[in-house]
């Protein structure tokens, strides 16, 4: 017998859904009773964070299939090998040939009560239906309460790193102080205040840069910035400071990460860090822009779906050594 939300959830369509984590890694499970699984489930996890993970299950043999409710739950789920709730019960939902079953699920508080609250990286399993691979998820902390970016000493800065988690996959961000104090500073404290989150990337140029950080309509960003120029290169990967035409002082809140190498910003732009983890996500993003424009064109260079900056989290940089 299902209950009215679990029926709310079935689909009929056999079209394929796209999730809402769909961005983050995909793990295909063993297939069991012709119930084919797909489970995504984010590359990074920030400490206090909600821990989503989306399921997707579609009947493709021609009979019904029997399941354990719990398949459907955080019991379905495996942290470092220990289960996340009571695996007890009859199969007791039943899916026909062809429905679709999909949702989103937040580990967090099942992991609370289990006592399993992760300090360090850690791996996730999906086991409900079938047996997938364990993913392999990055821990990291964030900032202590109350800091202030715009205060901390600058001898400071340096411990802290920027985790850029989109629809398309994450970030992480290492970040230059040494060369450009101020945007440092500037960004995470945009990053640490929410400031980024619920924006987007909104120019994306095949082997040049994709570009995000625009301020929310009726919103501003807090300040300006003065250029920095420095010695470092832009290369792939690098995260540097968008501006207004030619005032090179007007930089704010908008940015670009690099695509490929391009010399000609070298020592013209502020470059003040780079991309540690997310080429996959680059690669993503900066392939959406409208195809039937040339890259360098306003309709081309603008996505034509939705690249979502959905949550940037500042977190404290962590020694490999230590990992």
């Amino acid at each position: 017998m299902l209950t009215s939300g679990l029926r709310a959830l079935l689909l009929c369509s056999l079209a394929l859904v796209c999730l809402g984590t769909a961005a983050s890694v995909s793990v295909s499970p063993t297939a069991e009773d012709d119930v084919s699984v797909k489970v995504a489930m984010p590359s990074m996890y920030v400490e206090g964070q909600p821990l989503l993970v989306s399921l997707r299950l579609e009947v493709q043999g021609e009979e019904s299939v029997q399941l354990n409710s719990w398949a459907l739950s955080a019991a379905g789920f495996s942290l470092n090998g220990h289960t996340l709730g009571s695996r007890k019960g009859k199969r007791n939902l039943v899916l026909e040939p062809g429905q679709i079953l999909e949702t989103t699920l937040d580990l967090g508080p099942a992991i609370i009560a289990k006592g399993k609250t992760p300090k360090r990286d850690f791996r996730l399993s999906y086991q409900g239906v079938g047996k997938s691979k364990p993913q392999e998820i990055r821990f990291f902390l964030g900032p202590s309460k109350g800091v202030n970016f715009m205060e901390l000493p600058l001898e400071q800065l340096g411990d802290y790193q920027v985790v850029m988690m989109t629809n398309r996959g994450d970030f992480l961000f290492e970040l230059w102080p040494d060369v450009a104090p101020h945007h440092v500073r500037n960004f995470l404290d945009l990053s640490h205040t929410g400031f980024y989150d619920e924006t987007g990337f909104h120019r994306v140029i095949p082997g040049f840069m994709i570009q995000g950080g625009k301020a929310k309509t009726g919103t501003k960003a807090p300040r300006t910035v003065m250029a920095e120029f420095n010695d470092r290169k832009h290369v792939r990967g690098v995260l540097s400071a968008a501006r207004l035409g030619h005032d090179v002082n007007s930089a704010s809140s908008e940015f670009f990460v690099m695509h490929t190498t391009y010399p000609s910003l070298d020592g013209k732009y502020t470059a003040y860090g780079m991309m540690l983890e997310g080429g996959e996500a680059l690669d993503l993003i900066v392939k959406s822009g409208n195809r039937a424009f040339p890259p360098n064109h306003p309709q081309g260079s603008s996505p034509t779906t939705p690249q979502v900056i959905e949550k940037a989290l500042v977190v404290k940089k962590i020694n490999p050594s230590k990992r």
